[in-house]
């Protein structure tokens, strides 16, 4: 009997150190990845859009797979260093707005171009497809996996005082972001202003530093400027590319089903993602904006906008003169818009 209590106890102890084997080889399993952000937490794109992102990964990976999400910096204070971060692998994934580290991705500037991004959604799908089809690259982009090629909606002008013709823009100073934007100033006769972050529009609009400022309407909300500079006119300026990419050998050493959950939730499917959402929410900050009575709703006659378009299709001569190909490019991305479109 008592030798047979010794063996039952023996088993036991075997049979435990074999679950406990078991337990420690599951969690070794299981990966996590470290996403890296700028966006603050409360921020749509942070809580409609990357968290969903990850949990939809997550939830397809089979247990194989976790996703630690660092908003507002909490690892990496400077959103220009994030793309190093992940070649480097500090990061393993990260949302890159390109014009933070220029030469990154220079195809992707075609995006700032006036007249060519319709939405969010669209501008996204097409720039994907732009990727999938080898013809957007970047330099020193071997080190990555791009999840998601994705652009804003299109900025309007926003002003301190109402603009109806192109020769009332001639004098005024307006705010652009990066060289596409402030070429596009230019070409209407304006003075370009640089170097004044988001968060400090606002203030220089009120201090009379600038009359205006390019913008969509999300960036408009949220930072105040459309409280500031109350005249809105519906123009298209141009939007701006996004990046969300993975450091690739990282990628390549995830487990199977990780790898296909990733796959499954990036290109397209992260282009809608991000695309619907933005455009939702530039709708319903628009439409709030458009209740408010102190709020001044221009349009251009067909006569004005034909002045208009002439003096921006400069910008976009000089964009596909300055690039490798630039007028392929250019018309791949049309045509790709077009085949989303339908």
């Amino acid at each position: 009997m008592l030798k047979k209590l010794k063996m039952t106890k023996t088993l036991l102890g075997c049979g435990a150190a074999f679950l406990i084997s078991l337990a420690g080889q599951g969690a070794s399993a299981q990966e996590n990845l470290r996403f890296t952000t700028s966006v603050p937490a409360q921020s749509f794109i942070y809580a409609d859009i990357l968290s969903v992102w990850a949990d939809r990964v997550v939830a397809d990976s089979e247990g194989t797979l976790t996703i630690q999400m660092f908003p507002a910096g909490t690892l990496g204070r400077d959103p220009a260093t994030h793309l190093d971060m992940v070649r480097g692998g500090t990061a393993d994934i990260a949302y890159v707005v390109p014009g933070y580290t220029p030469g990154a991705m220079n195809e992707a500037t075609l995006l700032e171009l006036p007249n060519l991004v319709p939405d969010a959604l669209h501008g996204s799908l097409a720039a994907t497809k732009m990727v999938e089809d080898g013809l957007w690259q970047g330099e020193g982009m071997e080190p990555l996996k791009i999840l998601g090629m994705l652009s804003t909606a299109p900025g309007l002008l926003s002003t301190t005082r109402k603009i109806e013709t192109l020769e009332e823009v001639r004098d005024l100073k307006l705010r652009g972001a990066g060289p596409t934007l402030l070429a596009s100033i230019t070409a209407l006769g304006a003075t370009p202003i640089g170097g004044i972050t988001a968060p400090q529009i606002a203030e220089g609009l009120s201090r009379g530093l600038i009359d205006g400022s390019i913008n969509e309407w999300v960036a408009l909300t949220i930072f105040g400027i459309a409280e500031a500079a109350e005249f809105h006119l519906d123009v298209n300026l141009g939007s701006s590319p996004i990046m969300v990419m993975i450091n690739r050998e990282k990628y390549d050493s995830l487990p199977e089903a990780a790898r296909a959950a990733i796959d499954k939730n990036s290109g397209p499917a992260f282009a809608k993602l991000f695309g619907e959402a933005f455009d939702a929410w530039i709708e319903k900050f628009r439409t709030a904006a458009m209740q408010d009575d102190s709020r001044v709703f221009t349009q251009l006659s067909d006569a004005e906008q034909a002045k208009w378009d002439a003096q921006l299709q400069t910008v976009t001569d000089g964009w596909i003169a300055d690039h490798p190909n630039g007028q392929a490019l250019y018309d791949a991305y049309v045509a790709a818009l077009k085949d989303v479109q339908n």
